[in-house]
């Protein structure tokens, strides 16, 4: 049996947030600002449109002039991830490089991002959430995941 997927945030704290991603030995940490891109509200997006269909959903997240891509595919019944940093914002051709990826069923990589995103989401009220991140956390996006994810299939 393949090792499970592990995702964790740490508290945000003055609009950064550190994401940890394991599975076995491997394990991988990236620090996010809140901006430019709404990171958090583009995860709760992917991991609802994965569940609904297959495709493909980006969310990034930028660490100064770095960006690191997690790139969701699902086809079917698999579900993959990839893990890209990019050392600048240019993405010029050929820059990118590849740091993580996974495969499995949309419990296997997906479900993870959801419970840290749960566990984040429960660990402060919504207003200090707010202020720890520099903008509103996604509390309806994640909700309304989660009641999908919980009716019968």
């Amino acid at each position: 049996m393949p090792d499970r997927l592990k995702v964790a945030f740490n508290d945000p704290e003055h609009g950064w947030v550190g994401l940890t991603i394991s599975r076995g030995g491997e394990r991988v940490t990236i620090v996010a600002s809140y901006t430019p891109s709404d990171s958090f509200l583009d995860l709760a997006n992917a991991l609802h449109n994965l569940f609904l269909y297959s495709g493909e959903a980006k969310v990034i997240l930028h660490s100064g002039s770095t960006e690191y891509e997690l790139r969701f595919s699902r086809e079917g019944e698999v579900v993959r991830l990839e893990a890209w940093e990019y050392p600048d914002r240019l993405r010029d051709a050929g820059r990118g490089e590849r740091f993580f990826e996974a495969s499995g069923s949309y419990e296997g990589v997906c479900i993870p991002f959801w419970r840290a995103l749960r566990n984040l989401q429960g660990r402060f009220s919504a207003e200090e959430l707010n202020a720890r991140w520099h903008r509103p956390f996604p509390a309806k996006e994640i909700d309304g995941l989660t009641s999908l994810l919980r009716e019968p299939h």
